[in-house]
């Protein structure tokens, strides 16, 4: 079962559960001795006098089963936001685990709707139904069995009709599933589209495609309105039909009941007691629709979130990192996206403490080079070596430890620039070794030329600072990382010409005796580099420095004739 798979390894809170259980069966014991008490205060009335005792004992049993129904109700409450936040902790751990292959597939809108609103529904369906069905079962078999006891014929013509209901149920039940599955997928398609436009709303607004949009979320709207119409018809069937035969078998009770009283075969107490009874049994039915319905619902939420469970993690186990420095190697290696080949036979020796900078035409495989490096994708054939260890075989964490990477975009997350300068960083530094990397980086003097310095917010995306500003901010958080091997991916691409002096200064300063991968967007980035690595056409094309390949490589010359731009 998809739904008991979701809560493997999962800690019980036994104790709570067995409380939960306790309260809930005397809860309902007291709720099915309180008919027979009226039964006989009702009787003793008819007899000629009010019985005070049987009076206070059915407003004591009334009173402390509203204290225990309280009590049962939180702690199945309690049991199920645990089971729920188990579930959450559970799918994040995963999802943070996943390569990251499987999010260049997925909108990130699409899997926040997994990870909320299908988890919600298994909520919902474990707070809000499981409790009234769990204390209904147990009402249903005691008041059948009171009942026989007190009129067993009666008690037949009750049970027709169950299976007259469960006959509705389970048809109707199995095209909701259906229903309520495809109204899920729609719900999260709506939520990555949600999540595409406003993570692009400048992009829209520049492009001006805000009729378009409102067109496509109208569309999405409108097909998310007409499954849930679907799904409110499916429950307008279910909920008068079996209202049709509650209402019928009360008719039935009725009129036998009181033919029975005025022959004297029945008392009016006892009428009374099967009257509360029936009820006891009636409420449940009519709440047992809302559970199914619930229930296939989480049975579609259920099968999404396994869905992403059984999606294979990044292995992180390995050896540990050897305690000195090493050259990178790549031999051999191939890499593509599904059927496109990306790159084609690579074989490069990095060398350590140097500056090895990659030119070459767009799409040529650099970015993807830095990828693999750092092992969000893995090599279709070849490998990757840090010294004589494959990197395959060395712990993940400690392989990505040695990496600071500064890319052209330099995202930032929400939150003031502190935050992001120790984003990643797992010792919190002190106030001088912070504002050293800043200096480092050539950002400490427009930070503290802000309003409020270290504290300011960046926005989203960090889209109230400056391009050359994220910039640095980037680079002074790869400098308090310290790491061995940097990468910078045409870092300075965007910039206005002040801001890439800027950088390029800050950068200049923090490769200083750093294994440091450059991919180059300007000539006078590259010419002093020790190694200039070309990619074209899915292969090296040659190897060198800046005067050995402006003597030897034809495609190099033309880009340096022409002051071509690298990108």
């Amino acid at each position: 079962m998809k739904m008991k798979s979701l809560v493997d390894g999962m800690r019980w809170p036994k104790w709570m559960i067995a409380f939960a259980f306790l309260f809930s069966l005397v809860e309902t014991g007291f709720g099915l001795v309180i008919p027979l008490l009226t039964m006989n205060f009702i009787d003793s009335f008819t007899e000629g006098g009010i019985s005070p005792l049987l009076l206070g004992g059915v407003a004591l049993l009334l009173i402390v089963q509203a204290v225990l129904s309280g009590i049962a109700f939180y702690l199945m409450r309690k049991i199920g936001e645990y089971v729920v936040a188990y579930i959450r902790n559970r799918v994040w751990r995963h999802v943070l685990g996943l390569p990251v292959g499987f999010f260049d597939n997925e909108e990130s809108g699409e899997l926040m709707s997994r990870i909320l609103q299908d988890t919600s529904v298994i909520k919902s369906l474990i707070t809000d139904h499981l409790i009234t069905f769990f204390t209904s079962i147990l009402t249903v078999i005691g008041a059948v069995g009171i009942l026989l006891w007190i009129d067993w014929r009666m008690t037949l013509i009750l049970l027709v009709s169950v299976p007259v209901t469960l006959a509705v149920m389970f048809p109707i039940g199995r095209v909701m599933s259906k229903v309520a599955k495809s109204t899920q997928d729609e719900v999260a398609t709506f939520s990555a589209q949600l999540g595409r436009v406003l993570q692009n709303i400048r992009l829209v607004k520049y492009s001006q495609s805000e009729a378009r949009e409102r067109i496509h979320g109208e569309q999405q709207v409108d097909r998310i309105y007409k499954f849930y119409l679907k799904e409110a018809k499916l429950v307008s069937i279910l909920s008068p039909v079996m209202t049709l035969i509650m209402t019928l078998v009360l008719i039935v009770v009725f009129g036998y009941g009181g033919a029975q009283v005025a022959s004297g075969a029945l008392s009016a107490g006892a009428l009374v007691a099967i009257i509360f009874y029936l009820i006891q049994i009636i409420v449940p039915f009519t709440q047992m629709a809302s559970f199914f319905t619930a229930y296939q619902k989480t049975v579609g939420a259920t099968e999404r979130i396994q869905d992403i469970l059984e999606r294979a993690q990044e292995n992180a186990e390995g050896k540990s990192l050897p305690s000195t420095e090493q050259d990178v190697v790549l031999h051999d290696v191939t890499f593509a996206y599904g059927e496109k080949v990306i790159l084609e036979d690579i074989s490069l020796s990095i060398p350590r403490g140097k500056v090895t900078a990659f030119v070459g035409e767009s799409g040529g495989g650099k970015t993807t080079m830095f990828s693999m490096l750092q092992r969000f994708y893995e090599p279709k054939h070849g490998g990757i070596n840090y010294g004589d260890t494959d990197i395959r075989e060395i712990k993940l964490a400690e392989w990505r430890g040695l990496f600071g990477y500064v890319s052209q975009e330099s995202p930032l997350m929400n939150g003031t620039i502190r935050d992001n300068i120790l984003y990643g960083v797992e010792q919190v530094p002190t106030d001088t070794a912070i504002e050293q990397a800043l200096r480092q980086a050539n950002a400490w003097e427009f930070i503290m030329k802000l309003e409020q310095g270290l504290e300011t917010p960046v926005g989203e995306g960090g889209i109230k600072l400056s391009g050359g500003q994220r910039q640095r901010i980037a680079i002074a958080r790869a400098v308090l990382r310290n790491p061995r091997i940097l990468l910078l991916d045409e870092a300075t691409s965007s910039l206005d010409t002040e801001s890439e002096r800027l950088v390029q200064e800050a950068l200049q300063t923090v490769m200083r005796g750093r294994t440091t991968l450059v991919i180059a967007h300007r000539l006078s980035t590259v010419q002093h580099a020790d190694q200039l690595v070309i990619l074209r056409d899915k292969q090296i094309q040659g190897v060198g420095t800046h005067h050995h390949l402006v003597e030897t490589n034809t495609y190099y010359q033309e880009l340096v004739k022409n002051a071509q731009l690298l990108t």
